[in-house]
Order: structure tokens, then sequence, then C-alpha cells
């Protein structure tokens, strides 16, 4: 009897750190694609079943379970925010962005009260089609007189309605998906601004699809030496293979700190931003029932005394 429970819990040992070797080391296998969303919840469970171990006093699953929990909550925190707290507030211009989906939304009230926060400075909305083209100019044009739009009648459409002047403003495609770019100034630097659709990678012709466009968008992100902000409908977690290895080719820090795993639904939309710009706010945006709708993160620039100069 004891042979066979020792032989179970070899068993559950090894199937834990294979699927946690998957999780971790083998992103762009198609099996990984299939859970990859699951992540967080995986998590709990590796924790409890390593109490689980605790209680049957079984070694193997405990230290397996345990050990397996922290590398897996090792590489999911270092796929989000990289600081373990916030940085302390300045004396340097601050600014606040919001990206919202007007897919679930239902009503104008819940676009302003969406971005009733006073320190949001530029929002971007996604899903931008002619019904919502032709409303949200006249109620928000008071507050936010600045604006581009690219109106869609598909998922593709966006929209950015700004506090502060755009200085430049242009499109650029990802495959055949127009995308919009915006300049303003940030005290004295120029800043830009992308909000971008990344096509959902349900198989293998539409992962090869989004794979080409992370490329495009990589090499766009690269080539842009000032300040930046990306932020958009990515259609992939962030710990995901594409957004990892984009964000290691660009630079770019996540300001999500935590997904939640309180719903099956992980977000898909992400604010990302350079090394010059630090970020002080991070919130989800949720309508009057509850529903999660968008994000929206608060900037600062980096201090001259934060400034690291080399020693001579």
């Amino acid at each position: 009897m004891k042979s066979l429970i020792s032989k179970g819990n070899i068993l559950i040992a090894s199937i834990i750190i294979t699927m946690t070797v998957i999780a971790v080391y083998l992103p762009s296998l198609e099996i990984y694609r299939q859970f990859q969303d699951y992540l967080v919840h995986f998590l709990i469970i590796l924790i409890l079943l390593g109490l689980l171990g605790l209680i049957i006093n079984s070694k193997v699953v405990l230290y397996s379970a345990f050990g397996c929990a922290g590398i897996l909550a090792l590489f999911l925190k270092n796929a989000s925010y990289s600081e373990f707290k916030n940085p302390v507030i300045n004396e340097t211009r601050k600014m606040g962005v919001a990206h919202i989906n007007l897919s679930l939304l239902n009503d104008v009230e819940s676009v302003l009260n969406a971005i009733g926060d006073t320190s949001i400075t530029v929002v971007s909305f996604q899903e931008y089609t002619p019904d919502w083209a032709g409303i949200l100019p006249h109620v928000l044009g008071e507050s936010f007189p600045y604006s581009v739009e690219l109106v869609q009648i598909d998922l593709t459409g966006k929209a950015i309605f700004s506090k502060t002047p755009i200085i430049h403003k242009d499109t650029f495609l990802l495959g055949n998906s127009p995308n919009l770019h915006i300049s303003f100034l940030l005290g004295k630097d120029s800043l830009d601004l992308y909000s971008t659709y990344m096509t959902p990678a349900l198989d293998r012709s539409t992962k090869e699809k989004a794979n080409r466009e992370f490329n495009e968008l990589e090499n766009l992100i690269q080539n842009d030496l000032h300040k930046k902000i990306l932020m958009g409908e990515f259609n992939q977690v962030y710990w995901s293979h594409d957004i990892i290895d984009m964000r290691n080719k660009t630079k770019l820090l996540n300001s999500r700190k935590i997904a939640y795993p309180t719903t099956a639904k992980m977000p898909y939309d992400h604010i990302f931003y350079s090394k010059d710009l630090e970020c002080y706010s991070f919130d989800e945006i949720y309508d009057h029932t509850k529903e999660r709708i968008g994000c929206k993160a608060s900037f600062q620039q980096k201090s001259h005394k934060q400034i690291k100069r080399p020693r001579n």
C-alpha cells in the first residue's frame, strides 16, 4: 500500500513539474496556447497541492508543488510590473492614459463615468464604429478638444482623445490592420503614443499573422527614440511568448502589476512604456455593472536625481 501511495505521489509530482516546464520554458507550443490564459489559476492550484502535500505528509508533493509555484510566480512577476513598489511622486510633469473597448459599453454615460478621473490626459478607444463617431466627439469635445479618429465598421476602428495638443498624428499598418500614432509634449520632451490592435492567435494561420504583426511593431518601436507609451488590444495575456519577446526587444515595461484569478477571462488590453518614464498608478476600468471595460495608468518622467550618471 505504501509503495502504491509513493508511486502515486511521484506521478503527481511528475505532472506538476511537466506542466510548469511547459508553461515557463516552452511557450511557443500549440498545447501551451490552450491553457496560457490560466497560468494564474494554475499557480493557485499548485499552492493548494502544496498544502495538500503538507496535510498528507508527502514531501514529494509538498516540495514539487511549492517549488514549481515559486518558479511560476517568478515567471509571472517578471512579465508584469517590474518594481516591487510604486515610485515616489516627483516634481516632473504627470500624465494619465486610459484605454477603453467600446464594444463592452452600451451607453455614453458609461464612457463619461469611465473617464471621469481628472488625472486622465489621453484616452484611447477601440472598436470605434460610425455610431460612436457620431456621438463621442460631441460629448468629449469640451474636455478632450484634441483628437484623431480612425473610423471602421469592424473591430479595428480606433480613436484617441487628448486634453493636450497633438503635435503629430499618423496611421501605421500592422499586417493589413491600421493603427494610430500621435505625439505631444510632456514638459519640454516629445512623447509618442501608439494605439494598436493585434490579430487574435486562435489557430496556426492567425498565430503566424499575429507573430508577423508583433515583428512589425517591434521594428517600429525600436526605431522610435522618444519617450513612448504603447497601449491597445493585444489579444494575448501579457505573459505570452509574443508579448514577452516584443518587450525584450523593445525594452518596454509593463504597467499592469497583477492579473486577478477571480474570472476565467484574463485581460488582453495592456499599457507598456519606455524606461525613461515611471508608472506610479495602474487600475482596471469598470462600468456600473462591475464589468471590466479597459484599463488606465498614470506616468511621470524620471527626475534628474534618479538618472544615474557613469563614474569617471
